[in-house]
């Protein structure tokens, strides 16, 4: 008779300690928040009028008009954090299989982590000016500048202008949906050769892309209202969609091999089955006793 699993094997078994782990990257990042942001000078259009006047005028780049978030950042959030979980949810209760619910939660927790960590360390380094920095600092336009002075009225206006790169409504995006799409891919095998080619398997290939379009539409957005430049949204898509990558292949299967595709490393590790063939299942499969 085996003994009674203790609370370090308890413990282990939930992989508390890797999402302990992600849970403390994630509060590092709300403390980089508050550090130095890297102070650029801010940038002005030299004109020459003669040889004795120069006049000094804004740059255009970063002097458009502020638009009304059509995705705040709470709605984002929830987005986020609700629509990903509740696929999931229902997936599982449709097909369960052997520790997909831990692992898909640890997925999404350490692709944020990951996201928010580098996305964070950049916006502090970089302190790049969005579109509508002028705007948004609530620019002084009554006062003929100097092309030295700050002009600036509104000092948290400011330091929020001046983190434009990378985006983070495109890196959080694709952090989570863009997961999505892998998750949803690797579940229906879609990837796989043993799969045979239909219009079922078409529909829920274009299925699966609907989370990563809803992260584009989300990405764009930023530059309709303008919050950020293009190449911003193009460098947190990337972010955002790399450590989707790296945190979904660090807890599943190859979603290229039908054996593995969809089903969790220790899944795979702990069933006493054999690896299933095309028409077995892993919500079957039950672990090897200890």
């Amino acid at each position: 008779m085996s003994a009674a699993p203790t609370f370090a094997d308890k413990l282990r078994q939930l992989r508390a300690w890797e999402f302990l782990v992600s849970f403390v990257v994630i509060g590092g990042v709300f403390a980089l928040t508050f550090n130095q942001l890297h102070i650029r000078p801010i940038p002005r259009i030299v004109v020459q009028v003669d040889s004795t006047t120069t006049i000094y005028a804004r740059d255009p780049s970063i002097d458009l008009k502020k638009g009304a978030e059509q995705v705040p950042m709470w709605v984002a959030i929830v987005i986020y954090y609700t629509v990903p979980p509740l696929v999931h949810l229902l997936l599982q209760w449709r097909r369960p299989i052997l520790h997909d619910s831990r692992d898909f939660f640890l997925t999404l927790t350490q692709s944020t982590a990951l996201t928010q960590l580098v996305t964070n360390i950049a916006k502090s380094l970089a302190g790049r000016f969005r579109p509508s920095f002028y705007d948004m600092c609530g620019w002084d336009m009554t006062v003929v500048w100097n092309g030295v002075d700050n002009l600036c009225r509104n000092a948290s206006g400011e330091a929020e202008a001046r983190k434009s790169f990378p985006s983070g409504h495109s890196s959080g995006a694709f952090s989570t949906l863009f997961l999505l799409t892998l998750y949803l891919v690797g579940r229906n095998k879609l990837m796989t050769k043993s799969v045979p080619r239909g219009a079922i398997e078409a529909v829920l290939f274009f299925v699966a892309l609907v989370p990563t379009i809803l992260a584009l539409w989300i990405a764009i957005t930023r530059s309709q209202d303008n919050w950020h430049h293009y190449s911003d949204i193009l460098a947190g898509s990337v972010i955002g969609a790399v450590s989707a990558l790296c945190a979904y292949s660090f807890n599943y299967g190859s979603m290229f091999d039908y054996k593995t595709a969809g089903v969790p490393w220790e899944t795979l590790d702990e069933c006493k089955t054999k690896l299933p063939s095309r028409s077995e299942d892993f919500g079957d499969a039950q672990p090897v006793p200890k």
